[in-house]
C-alpha cells in the first residue's frame, strides 16, 4: 500500500487520489472507482489485494462513505443504550428475532405448566395429551378418568390444525407445544380423525388391548368403538404428501421399503353426545366430531393407559 494515510484523508485528497476535481459527483466517483480498480481485481499479483484495499477505502472517503459511518458510530457512541445496544439496535435485533423468541415463550410456557402441576399440584398418577382441531375442557376430562386405581389423572391439550381443504389455519406454536407435552411421556392419546395419520410413531400397537376391552366392556359400548388400523407405508404417504404440499422440507425413504402391514393403533368413536360428554368439541368446519384414542408410543406404563381408554369408554354418555 502506498505512503498514505486513511484515517485522516479529507474528501477533497481523496478525490486528488482518484484524479478528480473537487465538485465531482456520485456518479463521476463511481465510474472513477470501476476504471481504476478493473486492472487489479481478480489479479494474483504481488500488491494487486492491497491496492484494491487501499482504493477501495479512498472511495469511501470520496464518496462520504466513511465519514457517515463515523458520524452514525459517534451517534451510537453518545446514545443512551440498554444491555450494550442503542434503541435502534434492539429494534432492529428483535424484527430478526421475535419469532424465535415466541417460539421460547410458547414452549417455556408449555413447560413451566407441566412443571407446576407436577410439583406443586398433587402428584398426578397418570396423563393424557389431546391434540388435533378440538378444544377440551381439561379438568372435566380428568373427572371423567379418575378410578380407585388412577386417583389424580392430568391432561393437556393443544389445538392443533394439519392439511387440510378447509380453510383452517394452524397455530403457529402448535407443534412446539405438542413436543413440549410429549417429553413428559403420557400414557394416553386423544386426537382426531384428520391429524391422526401424520403421528404414527407416536402410537402402540393396540391389538392385545382390544381383546381386553371386548372382555371388559359391554356390548353397547363396543358398539359405539371402532378399531383404527394404519401401515408404516400408509402413514408414510399421508405425511409425504402433506410436506410436499406445504414445501417444507423432502420425504427421501421408498415407500415400498416400509411394512404396508395395518397396525391397530387406536379406537375412534363418532358419536357426538359421547364426544361432548368428555369435554371435547370438534372446530372442524366441515368434519363431523370424532376422536381416535391411544396408547402413547413412548409411555412408561402401558398399563395406565390401557386402563385409561377403558375408563374413558366406560363414563362416555352414548347415544341410544
Amino acid at each position: 500500500m502506498s505512503d498514505i494515510d486513511l484515517k485522516t484523508m479529507t474528501r477533497e485528497e481523496a478525490l486528488k487520489y482518484m484524479g478528480l476535481p473537487e465538485d465531482a459527483n456520485d456518479f463521476a466517483i463511481d465510474e472513477r472507482f470501476w476504471q481504476l480498480t478493473k486492472r487489479y481485481r481478480g489479479k494474483s499479483e504481488p500488491g494487486s489485494e492491497s491496492k484494491l484495499n487501499e482504493l477501495t477505502a479512498v472511495y469511501n472517503i470520496a464518496c462520504g462513505k466513511r465519514d457517515e459511518q463515523n458520524r452514525k458510530e459517534e451517534a451510537r457512541q453518545n446514545a443512551s443504550k440498554f444491555l450494550g445496544k442503542t434503541k435502534d439496535e434492539w429494534k432492529n435485533y428483535l424484527s430478526y428475532t421475535w419469532f424465535k423468541m415466541v417460539v421460547i415463550l410458547v414452549v417455556a410456557i408449555a413447560f413451566g405448566s407441566i412443571i407446576y402441576n407436577v410439583v406443586f399440584k398433587d402428584r398426578y398418577d397418570c396423563s393424557a395429551v389431546a391434540f388435533g382441531h378440538f378444544n377440551v375442557e381439561c379438568e372435566l376430562l380428568e373427572e371423567r378418568l379418575v378410578t380407585e386405581e388412577l386417583k389424580n389423572p392430568y391432561v393437556s391439550a393443544v389445538n392443533m390444525v394439519v392439511h387440510n381443504e378447509q380453510g383452517e389455519v394452524d397455530n403457529a406454536y402448535a407443534n412446539q407445544s405438542l413436543a413440549a407435552v410429549l417429553s413428559m411421556y403420557p400414557n394416553m392419546l386423544i386426537t382426531d380423525g384428520m391429524t391422526y395419520k401424520y403421528y404414527f410413531s407416536a402410537y402402540s400397537d393396540m391389538s392385545n388391548v382390544y381383546a381386553d376391552l371386548q372382555m371388559r366392556l359391554n356390548e353397547s359400548v363396543l358398539d359405539h368403538i371402532e378399531p383404527i388400523y394404519i401401515s408404516e407405508r400408509e402413514a408414510y404417504l399421508a405425511t409425504k404428501d402433506y410436506i410436499d404440499y406445504e414445501g417444507i422440507g423432502e420425504q427421501e425413504t421408498d415407500a415400498e421399503e416400509l411394512d404396508p402391514t395395518p397396525v391397530l393403533i387406536g379406537f375412534r368413536i363418532t358419536d357426538e353426545n359421547a364426544i361432548k360428554s368428555l369435554g371435547i368439541t370438534n372446530l372442524w368446519p366441515e368434519s363431523r366430531p370424532e376422536i381416535i384414542i391411544s396408547i402413547y408410543a413412548g409411555t412408561s406404563d402401558f398399563n395406565k393407559g390401557e386402563e385409561m381408554i377403558i375408563k374413558l369408554c366406560q363414563s362416555m354418555a352414548f347415544s341410544d
